[in-house]
Order: C-alpha cells, then sequence, then structure tokens
C-alpha cells in the first residue's frame, strides 16, 4: 500500500512542479542514446537529442496523417515504432478505433517508457512486439489494413527501411483497400522516390505532404 500512495504521489508532485519551471529526467538507451522525459505544463514529453519522439510535434504530425485517411473500415493496425506510444492514444482516443493494433519496437527501454509514463500496455486489442521491424516485416504472415511507418533513430530514418526489399514486404503485408503512413522529413531530406515507383508498380496511388510542422514529409499510399 505504501509503494502505491509512493508511485501516485510522487507523479503528481512532478506534475505540480512543472506548471513553474520544466523537468527533464535523462534515460540510457543502447538503440537511442539518450532519450529525454519532459514534464512542462503537466504534460511528459518524450524527445531525443534532436527531436521529438511522443507526444509534442510528433503527435500532430501522425494525427494529420490519420485525419487524411479513412479509418472506417480498418480492423487491423500495424504500428512500426512505437515511441511513447502517442499514435496508439491518438487513434483510441481521438479517433475512438477500437479494432486491434500492433505496434513493434526494437528498444525495451522505449517499451517501458510507454506503459510506464504513458500508460500504454497491451490488452485484448493491442500487442506490443519488442524486436526490429526489419526482422518483423519480413518474417511474419500477418495481414494489416493500415500500416503506420514512424521509424526513427533520433531524426535518421536507418537505411534499411528505404530498401525496396522492405517496401515489397510492406506491400504484401497491405490488405486490399488499405493504407500505408509514412513518416518521413523534409529536414534532413528523405528521398522516396524509389519508393514511389514501387507502390505504383504494385497498384498504389500515392500522396506526399509536404513541411507538416515544419518539417516532417508524409507519405499515404492505398489501393486504386
Amino acid at each position: 500500500m505504501k509503494r502505491k500512495i509512493i508511485s501516485f504521489i510522487f507523479p503528481l508532485i512532478r506534475k505540480i512542479v512543472s506548471f513553474i519551471f520544466p523537468l527533464t529526467r535523462k534515460i540510457k538507451s543502447e538503440y537511442n542514446g539518450y532519450l529525454e522525459l519532459t514534464t512542462f505544463n503537466g504534460r511528459t514529453l518524450l524527445n531525443t537529442e534532436n527531436t521529438n519522439y511522443s507526444y509534442g510535434a510528433l503527435q500532430r504530425v501522425l494525427k494529420f496523417g490519420l485525419l487524411n485517411t479513412d479509418l472506417s473500415k480498418t480492423r487491423n493496425i500495424l504500428v512500426l515504432g512505437l515511441g511513447g506510444g502517442c499514435v496508439l492514444k491518438t487513434l483510441r482516443k481521438e479517433f475512438n478505433y477500437a479494432n486491434r493494433i500492433t505496434a513493434v519496437d526494437i528498444d525495451p527501454v522505449i517499451i517501458e517508457i510507454a506503459k510506464n509514463e504513458f500508460g500504454i500496455s497491451e490488452d485484448d486489442k493491442t500487442k506490443i512486439i519488442c524486436d526490429d521491424a526489419f526482422d518483423y516485416v519480413m518474417n511474419d504472415n500477418s495481414m494489416f489494413d493500415l500500416i503506420i511507418i514512424d521509424l526513427f533513430i533520433d531524426n535518421k530514418i536507418p537505411d534499411k527501411f528505404l530498401l525496396l526489399e522492405f517496401w515489397r514486404e510492406i506491400i504484401n503485408k497491405l490488405c486490399l483497400g488499405g493504407t500505408i503512413i509514412f513518416n518521413t522529413l523534409c529536414d534532413p531530406y528523405i528521398e522516396t522516390k524509389d519508393i514511389e515507383n514501387k507502390l505504383m508498380k504494385r497498384g498504389l496511388k500515392y500522396r506526399i505532404y509536404r513541411h507538416v510542422e515544419g518539417t516532417n514529409k508524409i507519405l499515404i499510399a492505398n489501393y486504386c
């Protein structure tokens, strides 16, 4: 009981103090270097050295992608790159999405942060997998109505997630009528022309939205 009281009081005190000045904690990660949890005006953000990972600009970027996607017939979503889980919260709370979500992240520290700091955990409609997204895509045979690709290490997308080999398997996992949301960057610039050609050859049309939140480029693809 005492431990439960302490675990409740400390976050409450931190939230109250954050209205006076921001509070930042650093957490070491094998994959992401030092992660920063900053609480300011009662809200906690997850950042790396150079970019926001969750609950700040990134959440608004991914919400923009979802607003430009028809979720009415979506029954099964794959999220590659969990971060703090902000896209899961956006789907559940703002879009009232009640069906299945599978989230994949290579970093166990990120998964623990999502659980302990932001209340993101598994249930009968939410599955969280600690795995390299590349390996997961190559080896799993599940199909999805929506695939959200948000794979960054700090502010860079690892080269393997731009390979056509990876995108071939992404398309293979997409149900007929499904949608892909790919979050990339305008600054630093991410070239997606080969991916765009691959999508067209497989019968998907795409739209690109540039400078979302000032820096991000969102590619949204679905079957014609």
